[in-house]
C-alpha cells in the first residue's frame, strides 16, 4: 500500500471518528433538553406533571422566570372535583381552570393569566399573574392580580380587559379585576366603583360566569 493510500485512510479514519463524536454530542444534548422538558420547569420535582401543549413556548419562558422550589404553576389537577366544575367540562370541553388567553390591556397582542400555587400552614394558596405580550415576541415580568387566593373550587377567567377571579364556582361570589395603567396594578373594578356592576359589565355564559376559554 503506498504512502498516499495510507494518508487517505487515516484520514478517513480520522473524519468517522470526529463524526461519531459530535453524534454522541448531539444525542447527549438532545436527550437531557428532552428530560428537562418532561420534568417541567426549573424548581419543579421531576416527574411533575406539565402538559405538552399547555404553553406555546414563549408563555412557558414566561412560567419558568418565576418559577422556583415550593412555587409552581397550578395545574388542572390542583382543581377540586365538584359537579359545578363537571358541568363547565361538559359545556367547553377542553377546560383549564387556571390558565386563559385574551388581550386584556387592547394592543393586539395575546395576553395569558396563570395561576400560580404555594403550600403555607398547610393550606394551598394560588396567586393569579398576568403576562402581558410584548412587541415582538415574548411577555412582561408577572403581574399579580390577587395573592393568597382559596382557588381549589374555582376558576379564573377573562372578559374583554377584565380579569374574573372566581373563588368557588359553587359561589355567585366572583372579583373583577381591570389593569390601570397609571399605577401599573390591577385594580377591583367594583371596589373602585361602589358597585356590583357597571356599564362594562361582562357578557355572561350559560353557567352565570364570564369567560374565554382557551
Amino acid at each position: 500500500m503506498t504512502r498516499q493510500r495510507l494518508l487517505v485512510l487515516a484520514a478517513g479514519v480520522a473524519f468517522w471518528c470526529v463524526a461519531v463524536w459530535l453524534g454522541v454530542r448531539v444525542v447527549g444534548s438532545l436527550g437531557k433538553r428532552l428530560a428537562r422538558h418532561d420534568a417541567g420547569a426549573p424548581g419543579v420535582q421531576a416527574g411533575a406533571i406539565v402538559p405538552r401543549g399547555r404553553w406555546s413556548v414563549s408563555e412557558r419562558e414566561a412560567v419558568e422566570r418565576i418559577t422556583h422550589k415550593g412555587y409552581r404553576a397550578a395545574l388542572s389537577s390542583d382543581a377540586g372535583s365538584t359537579p359545578e366544575r363537571d358541568d363547565i367540562e361538559a359545556l367547553y370541553g377542553k377546560y383549564d381552570p387556571f390558565f386563559v388567553r385574551g388581550d386584556l390591556n387592547g394592543d393586539g397582542l395575546p395576553d395569558f393569566v396563570q395561576a400560580f400555587v404555594r403550600e403555607r400552614d398547610g393550606s394551598v394558596l394560588f396567586d393569579v399573574v398576568v403576562f402581558f405580550g410584548l412587541e415582538g415576541g415574548g411577555f412582561s415580568p408577572p403581574v399579580f392580580v390577587d395573592r393568597e387566593v382559596l382557588l381549589g373550587n374555582g376558576d379564573v377567567a377573562i372578559d374583554r380587559t377584565l380579569v374574573i377571579v372566581t373563588p368557588d364556582l359553587a359561589s355567585d361570589e366572583s372579583y373583577r379585576y381591570r389593569f390601570d395603567p397609571e399605577s401599573k396594578k390591577f385594580v377591583d373594578v367594583d371596589e373602585a366603583s361602589g358597585s356590583a356592576g357597571d356599564d362594562d359589565s361582562p357578557e355572561q355564559a350559560p353557567d352565570q360566569r364570564p369567560r374565554i376559554r382557551v
